[in-house]
């Protein structure tokens, strides 16, 4: 398990039920469906993975419960820490989401920093990152980093209304009412909360206060889909309507015409989108700039940027800019093939066909099409030319779900597989490795979502080894491995006179930690428990008018290890303003170290960055720094041949920890956060 300071989705879509999610669509019947499946079935709206632009990388599914896993900064996954699962441990170690005391949810839709759940009483809770109002609390705080989803209670959607539908986009939410109307809050720039402005909703005001989004004379929709930048949804006679930004015609009007931004032009205003002669639609997905609809008789149909092939019809060419998508036909899924559901992601698209089987197209990286290689596909050959993916012998998929990095699948006897890229557990198979760049989704089988293990490779005895950082030395014949403490937040609150400490640490390391601020010249020494339950160091110590007044000092967490977990230090400076220290997971590869990424425009100085193994049953740590320059920071390093050497013969995993320790002058604070670094040699 890891944590690092939050980073920053598209979905699936069924045909026959009232869904949403990043991507969804379809026809009434089971309306707490999310995105999905065949028609009426109860998978749909039961599996989501993170927004296309998401770098970092999270999925929720329902079995048993909202089980969320992948990268948990900002609280997206709702656990009430920032801790990443699914990394070093199954997702079903977390346990369920807490949405609410009897409450079950019946739909999960994710985005770029927040989910959002549709319960069983038509209420909708969302949890995550809070700007600009995308969670609907008239706010913009974060909720699910040390707090459930279950104490912000449901989102005002209006007087007497419920959902019957959910879906998160990269930063706003469309909820699909029980009534038909459409709901969308959170960031609303190019319109794409189709409002007739590009103002936020639910920053300050709930998303019940608005009003529904016009669609129409006398039209209701039946599903619901938020993209990147832009929002579609099927309506109660078949037809589809989309809003937002327009550029690379992925509305599908025949222009680059924004639409929702001005009080002219809102969605009820522009009109069906042609869908062919005679077409209508029963599901539809809005990914990253282009947007796929499931069609009556089964046909699939795609429009906006053709980059890579997303849109499937053999070439790369822009659809929906100066044309129709009825003019370019159908995508060809294979001889005599339909589709049951869709799913429009970053910069490719997955379908689930009638058999059962999963087609995807458009770009291959990080294996996230799933054929065992990293190719393109639909650029250049059509989809249907490929043939289906590979997800396990016997078994059909129920629902799928294409995200930025990454695609997940309910399958047919309720299992999960995932495949793309791994980094932060987002895959959910107790490591960081990408699936189907060069194996097949099927064999590596089906991810844990509910026995709880702990997947930590042990390290090898460490006769008399010191920790790391200088910390105690471990007793011969044990075997521990590293705590991955990090620190999100170390914040000196002085109208409170209190010190606010959140600092990840693996879970079920257990004990405490020795913790000591100095600052005005005076040394506040105790302890803080560790809580092997959650995850975590945190707590709110209070100190002096002094310390308050000053608003900055430095902070030592020093936890001395357990039988499991190897003794760690951190020093950094606390005060009142985040560095915001992001960062890409650190590779070493071809004898070089590389980590790069972003911090505060203000900070100054260097970021440190340490990496960790176990050689030989010693633990070995080399350190670099690199410069920051304009709010971004580069490291490339070449390792030296013993170092080289030495990882290559480890025992385990190779962890890092990037430290930021503050910047006095701008009152920045530090922070650190902790990864494994794969792959290493």
């Amino acid at each position: 398990m890891r944590f690092s300071y939050w980073t920053r989705r598209a979905t699936l879509v069924i045909a026959t039920i009232a869904l949403a999610g990043f991507a969804l669509g379809t026809m009434p019947g089971d309306a707490s469906a999310e995105q999905a499946s065949q028609p009426a079935k109860p998978a749909a709206g039961r599996i989501d993975v993170s927004a296309p632009k998401d770098l970092s990388g999270h999925t929720c599914a329902l079995i048993s419960g909202a089980r969320c896993w992948g990268f948990g900064g900002a609280g997206r996954l709702g656990h009430g820490n920032e801790a990443a699962v699914g990394d070093d441990e199954s997702p079903g170690s977390a346990g369920p989401v807490q949405v609410g005391a009897g409450r079950t949810a019946t739909a999960i839709a994710v985005g770029g920093f927040h989910s959002c759940a549709l319960l069983d009483d038509g209420s909708v809770r969302c949890w995550g990152f809070g700007g600009d109002g995308r969670l609907g609390y008239r706010n913009v705080a974060t909720i699910g980093d040390d707090e459930p989803p279950s104490s912000a209670g449901p989102v005002d959607l209006g007087v007497g209304r419920t959902a019957t539908a959910i879906t998160a986009g990269n930063g706003h939410t469309c909820a699909l009412l029980d009534d038909g109307s459409v709901r969308c809050w959170g960031f609303g720039g190019d319109g794409r909360l189709g409002y007739g402005n590009p103002n936020p909703i639910g920053d300050d005001e709930t998303p019940g206060s608005v009003g529904p989004v016009d669609l129409g004379s006398g039209r209701t929709a039946v599903a619901i889909s938020a993209g990147d930048t832009h929002t579609c949804a099927v309506l109660d006679d078949g037809t589809v309507r989309c809003w937002g930004f327009a550029a690379t015609g992925q509305l599908g009007y025949a222009n680059s015409v924004t639409i929702g931004n001005r009080p002219a032009i809102v969605p009820g205003t522009v009109g069906p989108v042609d869908l062919g002669a005679a077409r209508t639609a029963k599901a539809i997905s809005a990914g990253n700039g282009h947007t796929c609809a499931l069609l009556d008789n089964g046909s699939v149909r795609c429009w906006g940027f053709g980059g890579n092939g997303r849109l499937g019809y053999g070439n790369l060419a822009t659809i929906g800019d100066s044309e129709t998508p009825g003019s370019a036909g159908p995508v060809d899924l294979g001889a005599g093939r339909t589709a049951v559901a869709i799913s429009a992601g970053d910069a490719y698209t997955c379908a689930v066909l009638d058999d059962g089987t999963v087609r995807c197209w458009g770009a291959g990286a990080d294996g996230r099409l799933g054929y065992a290689n990293t190719n393109d596909i639909g650029d250049d050959e059509t989809p249907g030319s490929i043939g289906p993916l590979n997800i396990g012998a016997g078994r059909t998929a129920a629902a799928i779900s294409a995200g930025g990095r990454h695609t997940c699948a309910l399958l047919d006897d309720a299992g999960v597989r995932c495949w793309g890229s791994g980094a932060l557990g987002r895959l959910g198979y107790c490591n960081e490795l990408a699936v189907g760049d060069d194996e097949s989704p099927g064999s590596v089988g089906p991810v844990n979502v509910l026995g709880a293990v702990d997947c930590r490779p042990p390290a090898a005895p460490l006769p008399q080894a010191p920790g790391p950082r200088g910390g105690p030395a471990a007793p011969a014949g044990t075997q521990r491995s590293t705590a991955k403490l990090s620190l999100l937040r170390a914040r000196v609150i002085g109208g409170r006179r209190l010190l606010d400490v959140f600092a990840p640490i693996t879970r079920l390391a257990s004990g405490t930690a020795k913790v000591t601020f100095l600052a005005a010249g005076r040394s506040s020494r105790f302890s803080a428990r560790v809580d092997a339950a959650r995850g975590r160091i945190r707590f709110q110590r209070p100190i002096s008018r002094a310390q308050a007044r000053v608003g900055t000092g430095i902070l030592t967490i020093s936890y001395p290890g357990d039988a499991d977990s190897r003794p760690q230090q951190v020093r950094l400076r606390a005060a009142s303003r985040p560095a915001r220290l992001r960062l890409a997971r650190p590779l070493v590869r071809d004898g070089r170290l590389r980590a790069s990424g972003t911090i505060a425009p203000q900070a100054r100085g260097v970021v440190r960055l340490e990496i960790e193994y176990v050689h030989r049953g010693v633990t070995k740590v080399a350190r670099f720094q690199a410069r920051i320059a304009a709010g971004r920071w580069r490291l490339t390093r070449a390792l030296s041949p013993t170092t080289r050497k030495q990882l290559a013969a480890r025992t385990g995993a190779v962890h890092s920890y990037t430290l930021f320790t503050g910047y006095q002058p701008r009152g920045l604070r530090g922070e650190m956060a902790s990864y494994q670094v794969l792959p290493a040699g």
